[in-house]
């Protein structure tokens, strides 16, 4: 997926609800109203008491739950947090802040399932990774998923943005950058990295000398 597919298909949604959860009944109305107003492609509203193994199954613990489009979103939403995550869910950007907002919390098993069920929003974890102002639980998450994800054809399709930001304006994406290149374990990109042992900053400096150990090691 890239920023010249923005717009996508309606977003289905699946809502996990509870007869005893005080939350869910208006919830629920919210919905029908989305769906009404034509914001919805389908709506699926389901008892967990009744589907105890789709609940085990998606991990879910409380009520209510939703999934929207793509996003996974625990807790209870009012109307304005429901018709902002419909219109994330049809777009590049909504994707990204989703990521963001879910590591940012510590959530990173709801990206980590985001990215199995569609590698290509790797895509979005690489914006963020470009992202100065990253918060710290934010890279951290990135850090992971990047890891994770090393030899995967969706990390392979991200590779020539991590090599345009080996110049990036912002020393701290020019080491992640480097760092997360040599994951690659691919030789081809020692001189891209050579190029950055005389970079001005210390910190980059020091991180393309052990990409580069890593990289002639592999």
């Amino acid at each position: 997926m890239t920023k010249a597919h923005k717009n996508i298909a309606l977003p289905d949604v699946l809502m996990l609800m509870g007869t005893q959860c005080t939350y869910c009944g208006p919830m629920m109305l919210l919905l029908v109203e989305q769906m009404k107003a034509g914001r919805i492609g389908e709506l699926k509203i389901i008892n967990i008491e009744s589907a105890p193994e789709l609940a085990a199954e998606l991990g879910v613990r409380s009520v209510p739950w939703l999934q929207i489009g793509p996003f996974e979103l625990a807790g209870s939403r009012n109307k304005q947090e429901i018709e902002l995550w419909l219109q994330r869910a049809s777009s590049f950007d909504g994707l990204t802040e989703y990521l963001e907002e879910v590591l940012a919390e510590g959530n990173i098993k709801f990206a980590t399932r985001l990215i199995a069920r569609h590698p290509q929003t790797l895509e979005n974890v690489i914006e963020l990774m470009a992202d100065p102002d990253a918060k710290i639980n934010v890279r951290l998450g990135v850090g992971v998923i990047i890891e994770e994800m090393a030899g995967t054809e969706a990390f392979k399709a991200v590779i020539p943005r991590l090599i345009d930001y080996l110049g990036d304006s912002d020393a701290r994406v020019r080491s992640d950058a480097c760092h997360y290149l040599s994951l690659t374990g691919d030789p081809a990109h020692i001189p891209l990295i050579e190029k950055l042992l005389d970079d001005e900053s210390a910190e980059v400096r020091e991180i393309a000398q052990d990409s580069l150990e890593t990289l002639r090691a592999a």
